[in-house]
C-alpha cells in the first residue's frame, strides 16, 4: 500500500512539473521573451537542481526519504502559488530558482523510496511502473495546461497546480517508509564524487545522459516547433501520445531486462528515442501522422530506456549509497536537459528547430548503437 501511495505522490508532483515545463516557454514568449530566454530559464532550473542535489542526495541516505520529499513538495506547492501572481520575466526567473531546489529535494528521494520498497526479484518491473507513473502526468498535464491557459489564462493553471501540491503533501504524510538499517560510510571524499569516478556506473550514466538530451529538446521546444510549422491546434497532445505509447512497453522492457539483462534492453530503447526525435525534421511535411509517429517512438524509447537504466543503477548499488547513486542519476538528467535546452535554442537561432531536433536525435541514435555493439563484444556486460 505504501508503494502505491508513493506512486500517487509521484504522479501529482510530476503533473505539476511537466505541465509547468511545457507551458512556461509559451508564457515567456507571450510576456515578450525569446526562444533563448525560454531555454535559459530551463537551464537555470536544472543548474540549480544539479547544485543542490549534491546536498539532498547524501541527505536522503542519512535521514531517510521522507524529509527531502516533504521539502520538495512544499517548495513546489508554494512556488506554484507564486506563479499565480507573476507577470514578469524577472519573477519567473526567481521562482524557477526555488523550483530547482524543490526538484532536487524530491526526485532522487522519490526513486530511492520506490527502490527501497520494491521486491528485489521484480525490481525492473517496479522501476518500470515508477517510470510509467511519472509519464502518466504527460497524458493530461501538458494538454490540459494549454487548454486551461487558452480558455481561462495561465494563472488559472498555476492555481490548480497549487491544489495538486497540497494534495500530494497530505498523501505523503500518510506513507510509512522502510528504515535505513545500514549506516552510510564516513569518507573524506564527497560520496557523489566517488560514485562519478567508479567505472561500473559510467556506461549507465552515459545512457541516462543521452536519453535526457532528447527529453530536454522535446519538453523545451516541441510545443513551439509544432505550433509554428503545423496546423495542429494543441501541441501539448504530443506528450499525451508520448505517455500512452509507453504504458505497455515500459512494463515489458522492465520485465525483459529482469530476464535478459539491462544493457540488451536499454540501448535499443534509446535508439528508438533518437529516431523519434530526428523525425521532427520532416513534421512540416508529415503533419499529424508524423507528429503521432514521433511521439510514439519517443515515448517508448524514453520511458523504457530510462526505467531499465534506473534498475541497472539499483543493481550496482547498496541501500546505504542508493540515494546518492540515484541522486547523481537525476543530476545527469538535469545537466543533459539544461545543456540541450541551451544548445537547441542556440542552434535554432542559426538554422532552425527542425535541424536542431534532427541532429540531437541522430547523435543519440549513433551513441546508443555503439554501446549496444559493445554489449555483445564484452561478455561481462550487464
Amino acid at each position: 500500500m505504501n508503494l502505491w501511495l508513493m506512486y500517487v505522490v509521484t504522479i501529482l508532483m510530476m503533473t505539476i512539473f511537466n505541465s509547468t515545463f511545457t507551458l512556461l516557454p509559451l508564457y515567456i514568449i507571450d510576456l515578450g521573451g525569446t526562444e533563448f530566454f525560454a531555454g535559459f530559464q530551463a537551464a537555470l532550473f536544472y543548474g540549480v537542481a544539479i547544485l543542490f542535489r549534491f546536498y539532498f542526495g547524501p541527505l536522503t541516505d542519512r535521514v531517510g526519504r521522507k524529509i527531502p520529499l516533504l521539502i520538495g513538495l512544499s517548495i513546489y506547492t508554494i512556488t506554484s502559488f507564486f506563479y499565480y501572481f507573476s507577470h514578469s520575466l524577472t519573477a519567473i526567473t526567481i521562482i524557477r530558482i526555488f523550483q530547482g531546489i524543490g526538484f532536487a529535494a524530491f526526485i532522487s528521494s522519490a526513486i530511492s523510496a520506490v527502490a527501497d520498497m520494491a521486491p528485489l526479484h521484480k525490481l525492473g518491473f517496479y522501476m518500470a511502473v515508477y517510470r510509467i507513473v511519472s509519464t502518466l502526468s504527460f497524458l493530461t498535464g501538458p494538454a490540459a495546461s494549454m487548454h486551461v491557459a487558452g480558455k481561462h489564462g495561465y494563472h488559472t493553471w498555476f492555481l490548480l497546480c497549487t491544489f495538486m501540491g497540497i494534495l500530494s503533501v497530505l498523501v505523503l504524510l500518510g506513507i510509512r517508509f522502510p528504515s535505513l538499517t545500514e549506516e552510510p560510510p564516513v569518507e573524506g571524499m564527497h560520496p557523489m564524487i566517488k560514485i562519478i569516478r567508479t567505472k561500473k556506473y559510467q556506461p549507465v550514466y552515459l545512457g541516462i545522459g543521452i536519453t535526457s538530451m532528447c527529453y530536454g529538446a522535446l519538453v523545451s521546444f516541441v510545443a513551439i516547433h509544432v505550433s509554428r510549422v503545423t496546423t495542429i491546434s494543441n501541441p501539448g497532445i504530443y506528450f499525451t501520445f508520448f505517455a500512452l505509447s509507453s504504458l505497455f512497453f515500459t512494463v515489458l522492457s522492465g520485465t525483459l531486462s529482469d530476464r535478459l539483462g539491462r544493457a540488451k534492453v536499454a540501448w535499443p530503447a534509446i535508439m528508438l528515442l533518437g529516431t523519434g526525435v530526428a523525425l521532427l525534421l520532416w513534421i512540416e511535411i508529415g503533419q499529424f501522422p508524423l507528429f503521432v509517429l514521433s511521439s510514439i517512438l519517443s515515448g517508448i524509447g524514453f520511458n523504457a530506456g530510462l526505467s531499465v537504466l534506473s534498475a541497472w543503477l539499483v543493481d550496482l548499488s547498496s541501500m546505504n549509497t542508493r540515494g546518492s547513486v540515484l541522486s547523481l542519476q537525476e543530476s545527469v538528467i538535469d545537466f543533459s536537459i539544461a545543456f540541450t535546452s541551451l544548445a537547441v535554442g542556440f542552434v535554432a537561432g542559426f538554422t532552425s528547430l527542425a535541424m536542431a531536433f534532427f541532429w540531437t536525435g541522430l547523435i543519440v541514435f549513433l551513441l546508443a548503437l555503439w554501446m549496444f555493439a559493445l554489449t555483445f563484444s564484452n561478455p561481462t556486460s550487464h
